[in-house]
């Protein structure tokens, strides 16, 4: 069994959407406050009709509703017509005891949903409140019910409920934070229902011998020996509820509690305990940002670790480009204004980025503006023009720079005809234009993606384009070279008598004399010093376009 999908209705970040998965691993990113979270929440609240480990019919609050319908609510007449319902469908393969068209889509399938809702029961109440009460400030969720049902219309019991999850959070861990819960899904992964049943046995008979010890005798018999408190026999017992093993219980790592070891370690060791899910009492596992507290190699050893282990349905949210890359783009979610999904994408590239998983993915998946860019030189040069024309960089604006370096572009731009985000390429002509600038945009007629150049095949990459820009006569070359230059290399060309001169030396300087050098420090080391300039050059007018977006 798995989940197939989850339809979401004004609960929290989401309005109104529907989220369709894979069998096994779905990585969900998206900017801050986009709904990764939500989504998770609304998989533990339709699982488990709990709430960050807490039954929701207890724990209702105005909190959990989408802010886009409470304040349509609000600033309606407050009729009972009018209270905004949380409605959370989960579509599963193979649950035939869930199977019946009591959904949205009004068909035969497996699933369950929760819906929180007014309970008529209350109408007369409600009424009372509404005609009395001064002014409305919230949702009475004191008027609320919650509805756990199959789509059979069947009412869903928490303890023989068919769908499970593991809910992990690295940043709420351990015995400092929903101990008991943590220690709970612990138990759940690791041991059958008959190894559970034996354990909570045995701690009750370990607590009733730790009762049967002297010194708890002698605090007991001592405690209120002549009836002053009460008539009836007073004592300290141990908590011997069937239920509360959890609370008597600590994880320890070397015979060090857990909450003392580093969190790193403990992100690490929750994760795997999940993922392992000995006792098989989980359909699927969810993981908020695996990549916290952790180093590079520990962060790796883990998602090649979830890579292996994800026998069941894994969900994972994450800012990380390595662990998007490692565990393959094909299983990305990307939560912005669409839902989208790159199963599609050429697998080619998703195999590249497995195999090279350093390369920052995300940036071109979360950011709308980007200039993909050769080198560090054109980043440098382009940010100087932007901060020159607005005063400030470029990515304050939301435009994001990015050097492709050693994968090229090719697999960006993959990832941007799917993603749809704005790309503009700044690319060298290598000394064909129609070859490497417009047979290559050729290949991309999206009408996201465009190519930015220097038209003249003479000038094959930025530095000659630039030395152009700025060669109008003597005098200004001169300018520029004192900026652009070292002392060394300024004092070399400055004696030269022509400008033809001048410029080949120049232009040498960075792609040797006959073109088949790069001193890729050179020209960093120019670029560094533009930057650092405040005096104004000449720019080629391909990358002023470039930094243009509608």
């Amino acid at each position: 069994m798995h989940i197939e999908s989850i339809n979401i209705n004004n609960f929290k970040k989401i309005l109104s959407q529907h989220f369709e998965f894979n069998e096994k691993v779905n990585i969900i990113v998206g900017d801050n406050d986009s709904g990764k979270t939500t989504i998770l929440e609304a998989l533990e609240l339709v699982s488990s009709s709990n709430y960050r480990g807490k039954p929701i019919a207890s724990s209702l609050s105005p909190q959990i509703f989408n802010a886009k319908a409470v304040q349509s609510y609000l600033d309606g007449d407050h009729s009972k017509e009018t209270l905004p319902e949380i409605l959370i469908e989960m579509y599963l393969s193979e649950c035939p005891e869930y199977r019946g068209k009591i959904n949205s889509l009004k068909q035969e399938k497996d699933g369950v949903y929760i819906r929180i809702c007014f309970d008529d029961d209350l109408t007369s109440t409600y009424e009372q409140f509404r005609n009395n009460a001064a002014s409305v400030e919230s949702i009475p969720t004191e008027f609320y019910k919650v509805e756990w049902y199959s789509f059979a219309w069947e009412p869903i019991k928490f303890l023989n409920r068919k769908i499970k999850g593991l809910f992990i959070d690295p940043t709420k861990l351990h015995p400092t934070y929903g101990k008991n819960q943590y220690l709970s899904n612990i138990i759940n992964a690791s041991l059958t229902k008959e190894q559970q049943a034996l354990l909570s046995l045995n701690y009750r008979h370990l607590k009733h011998s730790f009762e049967q010890q002297q010194q708890v005798q002698d605090l007991n018999n001592n405690l209120d020996s002549t009836n002053q408190v009460t008539e009836q026999n007073l004592s300290i017992v141990a908590d011997t509820s069937a239920n509360s093993v959890e609370a008597g219980l600590q994880l320890a790592v070397d015979d060090v509690p857990f909450n003392h070891i580093g969190k790193g370690e403990q992100n690490k060791i929750q994760i795997k305990l999940a993922l392992l899910n000995k006792g098989g009492n989980a359909n699927f596992v969810t993981v908020e940002e695996p990549e916290n507290h952790l180093s590079h190699t520990n962060l790796s050893a883990l998602v090649d670790f979830i890579s292996n282990h994800s026998s069941d349905q894994v969900f994972i949210t994450t800012h990380s480009s390595f662990v998007l890359n490692k565990l393959s783009l094909e299983n990305l979610f990307l939560v912005s204004d669409n839902y989208l999904r790159l199963k599609d994408i050429d697998k080619k590239t998703a195999k590249t980025l497995q195999r090279l998983p350093g390369y920052d993915t995300l940036r071109i998946v979360l950011s709308r503006k980007v200039i993909l860019v050769e080198g560090p030189s054109d980043e440098l040069l382009l940010k100087k023009i932007y901060l020159q024309q607005h005063g400030k960089l470029p990515e304050i604006d939301g435009i994001d720079i990015i050097v492709v370096r050693g994968i090229g572009f090719k697999h960006y731009l993959e990832i941007a005809k799917h993603i749809g985000t704005e790309v503009h390429v700044v690319k060298d002509n290598d000394g064909s234009y129609q070859k490497n600038i417009i047979d290559y945009a050729n290949d991309y007629p999206e009408e996201n993606i465009s190519f930015f150049s220097d038209a003249d095949d003479t000038l094959r990459s930025l530095e000659p384009s630039l030395i152009h820009s700025n060669a109008k006569n003597d005098k200004v070359l001169l300018a520029f070279a004192k900026i652009a230059l070292s002392t060394q290399e300024f004092n070399k060309l400055k004696v030269l008598n022509s400008l033809d001169e001048k410029k080949a030396h120049f232009i040498a300087v960075y792609v040797g004399e006959n073109g088949d050098k790069n001193n890729g420090s050179k020209k960093v080391d120019s670029a560094i010093r533009i930057f650092d300039s405040k005096e104004q050059i000449q720019y080629p007018d391909y990358l002023l376009e470039a930094l243009k977006f509608d």
